[in-house]
Formats: structure tokens, C-alpha cells, sequence
């Protein structure tokens, strides 16, 4: 794929990644455990200060095969031991509809960003250098040069030899390479999915914080557990509403009575107050999909949302970490000089984008509130065909779990 050239001199050493998100943090310690000198540039401030959660989408992330395997590459598991809860499965009043039997975790964005930063301290020795509060402004695709900094101050420009795209569905690096690069094209679908969050402060000890309990399919309503904020306090709890439509509400007795026909055990585990903060919220879309026609270019990659975001199957994060995990390999084999991470970032592409691809697919058959996706999930779930339960599975490819659902024909077009 061509690219516009500046007429700039070679790049220098080093990697930019831009977001210090999880994908962000996984790839700088991957690439620090090499000896290659990584630069992390993160818009927000420093973990360790801000909020553990955002109530408005404080949804508890599941960490399982494809992101625990991605640990283990960086050897980061003991820091999520430490800061988040041990997962285990899925209950539905009371019973286990589906058990995880591997390691897997459970928690916020905040809490697994706070685990990757302290591995980044532990496991990273001073190769890292993170720089909080700073946003990046430009990136140059052909040459890797990056201008950053603080809102309202000069900008600091530096050249790399590769910059890793880790900053969202949002990504600037990925808007660079659609301005610059001849060809690279972004096609967008927006879906039918949309999330309300709502605190579950009573009744909680009635609740298995090992698991995510499924408290109704139509809405899709998943609690999870996330860890106190003191040592040895009882967890909170926080249910995902997925719609198909925005919901809004014009009074608390307005949740309160949409809950009560939808989804009556939330009143149940809600405090008034919980439910009056839920008619307040704000509803998000949570339906974008995006698909890039490649991964890389220049001396650019995308990996996690930047790559392609896609509607919420559980699988988000696990994506994320493990594309980091994907880009890693790729530069052992290519090496980090100027040409190798050229060479790699073609790997990458290569190795990355038909995972990408599959589980993006896989996410468009389980949308909130669909009949027939509902009715299609209760039927392979019994026949032991569930797409969702097989892309848990860290040793199967994504692409291999939408390959055996095609084969099922109707079933899964």
C-alpha cells in the first residue's frame, strides 16, 4: 500500500504506542521485554489516581482464554491476581449456565489498566516511558514521526520506527493513515446496541461475584462484580442494560416501571436511589463497527479498537491484549531495526486481520434484543454449537470458530 512521503530522513530507534489503554500497556511491556525502548503516549491521567470506574459504563470486564493467554505471554497474570476477582463462569437464578474450568478474571477497564501499569513498573525495568496527560496531535504514516503534548502547549515531534495505533475507536493514528495513505479505506456499520448502566448497592451478598449473572436476555441484563475499594470489603456490582433502542426515561417511576416489566429482579438488588442515578444516565450506542481494509501502513499499525472496534460479546479486551500479544511475535521474527518493524507490521497485518474479521463477525449474530439471535443462541448453546462459548477458547483461532459456524449454513448466515 503506497504512501505519501515528506522527504524526511530515516527514522529512529524506538516504538511509539499511542493509548494507554490495555492493548497499549500489553504491547510496551511486550516490546520493553525485548530491550526495545517503547514511548506510551495517553491522552488521560495516570491510573493509579483516577477513578477505579465510571458509573455511567462501569460494565465488569471478563478476561478469559485469548487475554489470558496474552498474559501469560508478558507474564503479568500475578498482577491481575492482585487487583481483580477470580472468574468462574455464568449463573442465571442461582444455577451455572456456563463454567469457566481455566484461569480468567473479572473487573473494571480502571482495574485491569491499574494491573498492566504495575507490570509495566515491575516487569519493564525503565524501558517504558509513559507519558500521562498527553495527547497526540499528529503522526506522520511515511516516516513515524509523532507531535505531541499537553492541551494549549507547544508540541514535542519525534520520529520512531514504528508507531502502534493502541488509541481506540476513536484512533488518531488511524485517521492519519486514511488522510495520508492512498487506498486505505474504513468502512462503518452501525448497529442496533445500545447499554444503560445501573448499580446494584442491596442484596449484593446474595450474588456469586465469581461469576456474571445473567438477570434476563430480552433486554440483555449481565451484572458483574468488580473489587471493593478497600481490602477485604464486600465487591459492588454493576448491571449492563443492552437495548436495541436508546433508552430514556422521564422520571425515576419511569425506570422504575420499565424495570418492572423487563427486568423485575434489578429492582430486587436496586436501591431507589440506584434506580433514580439509572433514569438520570446517560444511554450509550454501543453498536459501531468498524473494519479497516488494512492493519498497517508505513511505519503505522493498528491493534485493539483502533483495528477494528465491534459490538460487545464479552471478547473486547481479550481482542485487544491479544492483538498486542499477535504484533510482538511478529517482531521477534522481523526484528526492531527501521526495515524489521516494517517487515513486521506486514506480518502483523498478515497474522491479525482474519482474527479481527472473525470475531467482528461473530459479534453482528449476538445483538441486543434480536429474536432471531436470541432463539439462535438457545439452539446451538443445546445442540453445544454456541459461537460465544467456543470464542473463549484461547487455543482457537477466531477465525477457525466463524469458519465452523459458516459451515452450519442458515444457521449462521
Amino acid at each position: 500500500m503506497a504512501v505519501r512521503r515528506s522527504g524526511a530522513p530515516q527514522p529512529s530507534g524506538g516504538i511509539a504506542v499511542v493509548g494507554g489503554g490495555p492493548a497499549g500497556l500489553l504491547a510496551a511491556i511486550a516490546l520493553a521485554r525485548r530491550g526495545i525502548p517503547t514511548t506510551v503516549f495517553e491522552r488521560d491521567g495516570d491510573p493509579r489516581t483516577s477513578p477505579r470506574f465510571d458509573p455511567d459504563r462501569s460494565y465488569t470486564i471478563d478476561i478469559t482464554g485469548h487475554g489470558h493467554r496474552a498474559l501469560q505471554h508478558v507474564d503479568a497474570t500475578r498482577f491481575f491476581d492482585r487487583r481483580l476477582l477470580p472468574f468462574r463462569g455464568i449463573q442465571h437464578a442461582g444455577r451455572v449456565v456456563e463454567h469457566w474450568r481455566e484461569p480468567g478474571w473479572t473487573g473494571s477497564r480502571g482495574d485491569i489498566v491499574r494491573a498492566l501499569t504495575d507490570a509495566v513498573e515491575h516487569t519493564a525495568e525503565g524501558r517504558v516511558q509513559v507519558h500521562h496527560g498527553r495527547r497526540v496531535g499528529s503522526v506522520d504514516v511515511a516516516t513515524g514521526e509523532v507531535a505531541w503534548g499537553p492541551a494549549g502547549d507547544p508540541a514535542t515531534t519525534r520520529r520512531f520506527g514504528l508507531v502502534v495505533g493502541a488509541d481506540g475507536a476513536g484512533s488518531v493514528v488511524r485517521r492519519a493513515m486514511q488522510e495520508q495513505v492512498p487506498g486505505f479505506v474504513v468502512r462503518r456499520t452501525e448497529l442496533p446496541n445500545h447499554l444503560t448502566m445501573v448499580e446494584l448497592d442491596r442484596l449484593s451478598d446474595q450474588l456469586d461475584p465469581h461469576f456474571l449473572q445473567a438477570l434476563a436476555t430480552r433486554p440483555f441484563c449481565v451484572a458483574g462484580a468488580i473489587r471493593a475499594d478497600q481490602d477485604g470489603g464486600p465487591p459492588r456490582w454493576f448491571c449492563a442494560v443492552g437495548t436495541r433502542h436508546e433508552l430514556r426515561f422521564a422520571s425515576p417511576d419511569d425506570a422504575r416501571a420499565w424495570l418492572r416489566r423487563h427486568c423485575p429482579r434489578v429492582l430486587d438488588l436496586a436501591s431507589p436511589d440506584a434506580v433514580a442515578a439509572f433514569a438520570r444516565r446517560r444511554c450509550y450506542h454501543v453498536g459501531q463497527k468498524l473494519t479497516c481494509s488494512a492493519l498497517s501502513a508505513g511505519r503505522c499499525v493498528l491493534i485493539g479498537d483502533a483495528a477494528g472496534p465491534f459490538p460487545p460479546i464479552g471478547q473486547g479486551v481479550n481482542a485487544a491484549l491479544e492483538s498486542a500479544m499477535v504484533l510482538d511475535r511478529c517482531l521477534e521474527r522481523a526484528g526492531a531495526t527501521p526495515e524489521g518493524c516494517l517487515a513486521a507490521a506486514a506480518l502483523y497485518d498478515r497474522a491479525w486481520g482474519p482474527e479481527v474479521e472473525a470475531v467482528s463477525w461473530i459479534s453482528t449474530k449476538m445483538l441486543f434484543e434480536n429474536r432471531l439471535h436470541m432463539l439462535r443462541a438457545d439452539v446451538t448453546m443445546r445442540l453445544g454449537l454456541n459461537v460465544v462459548g467456543q470464542a473463549k477458547d484461547g487455543a482457537t483461532p477466531w477465525s477457525v470458530v466463524a469458519g465452523r459456524a459458516r459451515r452450519l449454513g442458515p444457521l449462521w448466515w
